[in-house]
């Protein structure tokens, strides 16, 4: 499953998903939960037990890049179900308008390994492409 969290830069986005990643781990013990990030900025604000990763620390920018890296911690991690990703278009380099294959390919991944995305994409409601409006929630 796909989630998106929206909104115009500076509209609190990165704020609700880290609340969100937090407060799965105190609700929901079922799995193990991922953050990805492009900054090493909001680590402290993630509870301990939420894996972060940085991805300009490891060098991903790019579509296959992300999909790669997401499906290797899947593989590594078969306990993985949630994953709250920070700002992917700008992690990817692609413009929203361009990340309809990218959707679709992070679906398949969630449909065959049970694991939630949650992400945050810099847009108004009324902006936004009308491929991305099926994963608001």
């Amino acid at each position: 499953m796909i989630k998106i969290i929206y909104g115009a830069k500076g509209s609190g986005k990165t704020k609700e998903i880290i609340e969100a990643a937090n407060k799965r781990i105190e609700t929901d013990q079922l799995g193990d939960t991922v953050f990805i990030a492009d900054t090493s900025r909001y680590i402290h604000d993630i509870k301990y037990q939420i894996r972060f990763t940085n991805t300009k620390e490891t060098n991903i920018t790019t579509e296959d890049g992300f999909l790669g890296f997401v499906q290797g911690m899947l593989e590594a991690n078969y306990d993985i179900r949630y994953f709250y990703v920070d700002g992917v278009a700008r992690m990817i380099d692609k413009p929203i308008e361009e990340m309809e294959g990218f959707l679709l390919k992070l679906e398949q991944v969630a449909q065959k390994t049970e694991a939630t995305f949650v992400l945050t994409i810099s847009r108004d409601l009324e902006d936004l492409p009308d491929f991305i409006r099926k994963y608001i929630k």
